[in-house]
């Protein structure tokens, strides 16, 4: 009986709680979320695509003489390209973040680019 009894207040003590922020509605903000006034416009949306890639080639000293001869420095999130001889192999126990980093070989190829390994803006 005592146990049932404390079930029910621990039941009413949470009903009573979620009552509390059902009361504000579904099209209520969450907390912490910023609001405009009701008159003032929503911030404009930034004009043209938006990308993802690097602004230029990022070149090694690494020379080659096709792009089968280059691969990314690191096994994760690599910034720069090297000679395959030289890359970090990427190991069993490596594990890389899901995070895109736009100026990686996440989103750029290693290519040989003027007779160096490089890191290159991904053809559009």
């Amino acid at each position: 009986m005592q146990s049932l009894r404390l079930s029910f207040a621990a039941l009413v003590l949470g009903l009573v709680a979620c009552a509390g922020s059902a009361a504000e509605g579904p099209g209520s903000p969450e907390p912490g979320a910023i609001q405009s006034a009701p008159n003032e416009a929503p911030p404009a949306a930034a004009e043209g695509p938006i990308t993802c890639g690097l602004p230029a080639p990022v070149v090694s000293e690494d020379p080659c003489t096709k792009d089968a001869e280059c691969a990314p420095a690191e096994p994760c999130h690599a910034h720069a390209c090297v000679a395959v001889a030289k890359a970090k192999p990427r190991t069993p126990d490596t594990v890389c973040s899901t995070m895109l980093d736009c100026k990686s070989v996440d989103a750029n190829p290693c290519v040989c680019h003027e007779g160096h390994c490089a890191l290159v803006p991904k053809p559009n």
